[in-house]
């Protein structure tokens, strides 16, 4: 078990470092959503949500804050995987002295690191440029929430890249099959989306897990 932690250990910090050394992964799971942030929070910087006193970017930080968690869990680790199934690497590991168990160990705290670091970034922009910063009495609850929506989105994740017949298909389907419901719940614009019934179900899978989660901490 000490030997498996230790492996898994150290294929993590392998993943991570190829991780960042490569431009389009680190580019659309670390840069994308914190450019969106920039640029849609500059947009609406000042403006309030409609009838409230409440900024608009108060509540659009925790949304991107949801949707860096999404894209780091879901998206990168389900295409990774994905490409990874199709290259034949995952059949070349199990000839390796490398248990299985350890190298998807180390993939998934390679997963939960970016998480961190995105959330961080996330965190540091929000209260640096918009003034959106956690309730400290409230961390706690923040926290619960980044860890379950990581642990439920990385599942996903693993499940999506069942279903990926190609490596060139994996970013796309990834995308495509979260994005759409991140815009018509609300992600984006929590006033905009898509009203009724469509917006509420969109809204079951990301604003009840790490986006309302994110969003109950936030202060204006």
């Amino acid at each position: 078990m000490t030997r498996t932690i230790r492996l898994a250990a150290r294929q993590a910090l392998l993943e991570q470092r190829s991780f960042w050394r490569s431009a389009e992964y680190a580019l659309f799971t670390f840069a994308f959503p914190l450019m969106i942030l920039l640029l849609i929070g500059a947009a609406n910087a000042g403006s309030h949500l409609p009838g409230t006193d409440i900024k608009r970017t108060t509540v659009f930080v925790p949304g991107i804050l949801a949707f860096g968690v999404i894209v780091a869990a879901y998206v990168n680790l389900g295409s990774k995987v994905a490409v990874l199934r199709h290259d034949g690497v995952l059949k070349r590991i199990r000839t390796t002295p490398l248990p299985s168990g350890a190298y998807i160990g180390g993939l998934l705290v390679s997963t939960v690191a970016t998480v961190v670091f995105i959330t961080m970034a996330t965190g540091m922009i929000g209260w640096l440029a918009f003034g959106a910063a956690p309730r400290p009495g409230e961390l706690l609850a923040l926290a619960a929430g980044l860890v379950l929506g990581t642990v439920c989105f990385a599942t996903l994740g693993l499940a999506i890249s069942s279903v990926i017949t190609s490596a060139e298909s994996a970013g796309p389907v990834a995308y495509a099959s979260f994005l759409p419901l991140a815009i018509i719940s609300g992600v984006f614009d929590p006033t905009g989306g898509s009203a009724g019934t469509l917006r509420d179900r969109g809204a079951r899978l990301t604003r009840s897990g790490p986006q309302s989660a994110c969003r109950v901490p936030r202060s204006a």
